[in-house]
């Protein structure tokens, strides 16, 4: 199916991951490990990234490298020895699962020793897993309206229910999860109802360049060729919400109806969810073109303003 890695793809991922495997080796690393998507020909898409984590004896300043080629762009996570016990300990999710999943790529003898250690998720890993899924799902929602990288719409909404998802089913379960295959399992078994909004995300994801950009001037998100599957990553925010913090996050469009009582809108103009403020801001384009964001308060149930 269009969309998927292809062989020639997967060739190229093989190409890089040695190439950078003796750069890291040339830069005196201790260890290195091949992490998330393209460790697997089902989950690699052909807009993913290629991400390495990649540990070293001494303080890292920049612990974050990004570069590209001309068809993949290639994240290069770095830690120190330091710093990557101290995330592993605190439960980073990233660092969780460069241990457990990850392709080890070399190793100085510094992993062994972990191997053996009981590193286990913490509320920290919920708490990340909220903050950037409800990230991606927000850039998403304002990509929706004037969907300038259509590609980079789907990737944000594919993200978002896979962490999402990871959060509820670490909250239930106590259980580290990785690959859309897995996490499918789980969804089928703990949130049924989920389970088709995945496939519709994923399958956009797929075929993404089936969609062309164009300026949708709507005053709320519309069930239209986008935006049913923007409703579909909202499912997957509205449930993650009550099951991991207890709340209730209203529907974006009822939030709409609700100000339109107030305001005269012209167009819906995106949201941001903020798990750790516990809000939902709602941004609009009022008559007059004049824009506005309103801030509902998740836990009191109000406008802030």
């Amino acid at each position: 199916m269009r969309g998927e890695a292809s062989c020639g793809m997967m060739e190229h991922i093989d190409h890089l991951v040695k190439s950078y495997s003796r750069r890291f080796k040339r830069d005196r690393a201790v260890s290195a490990f091949q992490v998330g998507s393209s460790l697997s020909e089902e989950d690699f898409f052909d807009n993913s990234d290629l991400d390495f984590l990649v540990v070293y004896d001494k303080e890292i300043r920049k612990t974050f490298v990004l570069e590209h080629t001309k068809k993949i762009e290639i994240n290069v996570m770095r830690r120190s020895k330091e710093q990557f016990l101290r995330l592993l300990e605190e439960g980073n999710p990233v660092d969780l699962i460069a241990l457990r999943f990850g392709k080890v790529l070399f190793d100085d003898g510094f992993l062994k020793g972990l191997k053996g250690e009981s590193y286990r998720p913490t509320q920290r890993t919920i708490e990340r897993w909220m903050h950037t899924a409800s990230f991606s799902l927000s850039s998403a929602a304002n990509n929706y309206s004037l969907p300038a990288c259509i590609c980079c719409y789907f990737k944000d909404l594919h993200h978002s229910a896979r962490d999402f998802s990871r959060a509820m089913i670490l909250k239930k379960k106590n259980e580290l999860v990785e690959g859309n295959t897995v996490v499918m399992e789980h969804l089928t078994s703990l949130y049924p109802e989920l389970v088709e909004d995945y496939r519709l995300i994923l399958d956009g994801r797929r075929n993404y360049q089936d969609f062309e950009p164009k300026y949708l001037k709507t005053k709320k998100i519309e069930e239209n060729e986008m935006g049913r599957y923007l409703l579909a990553g909202e499912n997957f925010a509205r449930k993650t919400y009550e099951v991991v913090l207890g709340l209730v996050l209203p529907k974006v469009n009822d939030l709409i109806s609700e100000l339109e009582k107030r305001y005269e809108i012209d167009h819906y103009h995106g949201f941001w969810l903020s798990p750790e403020r516990k809000e939902i801001t709602v941004g609009l384009i009022l008559k007059g073109e004049k824009v506005e964001h309103f801030v509902y308060h998740l836990a009191e149930r109000r406008w802030k303003r």
